[in-house]
């Protein structure tokens, strides 16, 4: 999908959806209900319905994948760049620094995994690059905050796509391994993240507006992401 309508898309989003949090809900509750029907999307995206499916070209995972390891290392860059933006705030410099070296640590794990020497030489999909740029214009741009609200989608997807898949129960065939591995139902680590953002919301530096429109645009790019690998037809599984 182009991006700029994607943006298109967001905006709408926007428009249709009243910014205002009900009493004893935190933002990220409702940024998660706010992008339910995005969420839903994300469920019947290409990649999860091919490893669901069980008709999934290895090569068309192998191709996300790469894009995938060189996301983990340009996160990390980009966590390591709000950090240094974070002032006199230590508790979410502290945060942001131990977060990027997470990332990083990601980056070595699926760099020997794919035999990736460094990331210039890896021509990145239109989906995966534009998804990159987002949440490095977020680091770059906004309070540093937003680094975390805007990689917060994907700590929370996951896990629920997971669940909703069956993983840990049902079988994937070549994928089983990958989505019990990556699609994990009972992960939480979302929940640090959301701690963080939900201080900065009670203390006036993060709006409900901003917070949507970044949470929407991650939201989508993961389904735009999940998109980028060609859709396969479950009479093509050798199951």
């Amino acid at each position: 999908m182009n991006v700029y309508l994607l943006l298109l898309i967001q905006l709408a989003l926007l428009i249709e959806v009243q910014a205002s949090i009900g009493e004893g809900q935190t933002l990220e509750n409702y940024l998660w209900e706010q992008t339910k029907e995005i969420r839903q999307q994300a469920l019947k995206a290409n990649l999860i319905y091919g490893m669901k499916e069980k008709c999934l070209d290895p090569s068309e995972f192998g191709g996300y994948m790469v894009d995938d390891t060189v996301y983990c290392y340009e996160g990390s860059k980009s966590l390591k760049i709000a950090g240094q933006r974070s002032g006199d705030n230590v508790t979410l410099q502290n945060f942001l620094e131990m977060e990027s070296v997470t990332w990083f640590g990601y980056w070595e794990w699926l760099n020997e995994i794919w035999h990736i020497n460094n990331t210039e030489g890896v021509r990145l999909g239109e989906e995966a690059s534009a998804y990159m740029n987002h949440i490095r214009n977020v680091a770059e741009n906004e309070m540093p905050v937003y680094t975390i609200l805007a990689l917060t989608p994907c700590a929370r997807l996951w896990p629920w796509l997971g669940q909703q898949l069956g993983s840990g129960t049902n079988n994937f065939g070549l994928y089983t391994s990958w989505v019990e591995t990556n699609l994990v139902p009972g992960s939480t680590g979302y929940m640090e993240y959301q701690q963080h953002v939900q201080w900065a919301y009670e203390e006036g530096l993060v709006t409900v507006e901003k917070a949507l429109e970044i949470y929407t645009t991650s939201m989508q790019f993961e389904v735009e992401f999940f998109n980028s690998v060609e859709r396969c037809e479950p009479s093509q599984c050798n199951s």
